[in-house]
């Protein structure tokens, strides 16, 4: 009985042994990747310098134009912009670049789904695992689900769903940073492949912890950074209500709110959009000089 039970000390202890070798090396890795999702992170999350982010889902991504925002209106930009995610991950990134600076200016792209629509959280909290100990994130690991403090306390969970993505951005990464974080989509609309139908829905369930942390995200940026919050162009459009708590939330706490996703200019235009919920590199670039010209008669940035 006595060796039974050395034998699983040892294992358990074998086991914890290897779980804090693998959690440093992979940390290592995050901290040192060269390129693909990982290397943006770690850029976004401790190094950004510049005047103007832009914040939001995939449609973030592919949608803002750092290049002409710097030459249209002389400010420094990186697209923050993360697939599939909402404000759960941008208040936890933006908490940390404020621990280095405070940016001029923020763009936030709304997707409702993402940032105000119910649905499992705990999705949201991937990019933010391995910045765990860093002052604040804790607490959003806790709002969304209490057992994940105890899941954490494994270096390797940090990064279980990543280790494949991890080592190949670390040594040769299949994506690149993209520029200044953007990622412009080639090609053109196929509407075959649509997948959502035109019927509109009439009832909204909104996510209480998403307008949580929406709220939270507006208090970190009203004493240092003009906010801006904006719903860029649809194929297929955006129902008025599906918007609702952005709405009022922004005339609640005087945001400047810009509303592009029934804008009869893109709205069923083949030659913008790459698939039904994000434009082109055309679409893009048409929809940053529309955007940049909605800012300018707002004078918003003087």
């Amino acid at each position: 009985m006595k060796k039974f039970i050395l034998k699983i000390a040892l294992f358990v202890a074998f086991i914890f042994v290897i779980d804090i070798i693998c959690g440093h090396a992979f940390s290592y890795m995050v901290d040192h990747a060269i390129g693909g999702d990982n290397g943006r992170n770690n850029y976004i999350c401790n190094q950004t310098e510049e005047q103007l982010l832009i914040f939001g889902s995939s449609r973030a991504i592919h949608h803002y134009n750092p290049r002409i925002l710097t030459d249209s209106l002389g400010l420094t930009c990186y697209n923050c912009g993360q697939d599939g995610n909402g404000s759960i991950l941008h208040y936890g990134r933006l908490l940390m670049i404020e621990e280095r600076y405070h940016p001029q200016v923020l763009i936030y792209d709304i997707t409702s789904g993402f940032d105000l629509l119910a649905g499992d959280n705990r999705k949201y909290l991937g990019w933010l695992k391995a910045y765990y100990d860093r002052n604040g994130i804790k607490e959003i690991f806790t709002s969304v689900d209490e057992k994940e403090q105890w899941k954490m306390l494994s270096s390797m969970y940090r990064y279980n769903s990543k280790f494949i993505q991890i080592v190949s951005d670390f040594i040769h990464p299949i994506q690149s940073l993209g520029y200044q974080g953007f990622r412009p989509l080639e090609g053109r609309m196929n509407t075959m492949k649509i997948g959502r139908t035109e019927e509109k829905a009439t009832q909204y369930t909104f996510d209480e912890l998403k307008l949580i942390y929406l709220k939270k995200f507006i208090d970190l940026c009203h004493k240092n950074t003009l906010l801006v919050f904006v719903v860029s162009p649809m194929w297929y459009g955006i129902p008025p209500e599906e918007l609702y708590p952005i709405r009022n939330i922004c005339k609640q706490e005087k945001i400047i709110f810009l509303d592009y996703s029934n804008d009869s200019k893109y709205v069923h235009n083949n030659e913008y959009f790459k698939d039904g919920a994000h434009l082109n590199a055309k679409g893009a670039d048409e929809f940053t000089r529309d955007l940049i010209q909605g800012l300018k008669q707002l004078d918003v940035l003087n």
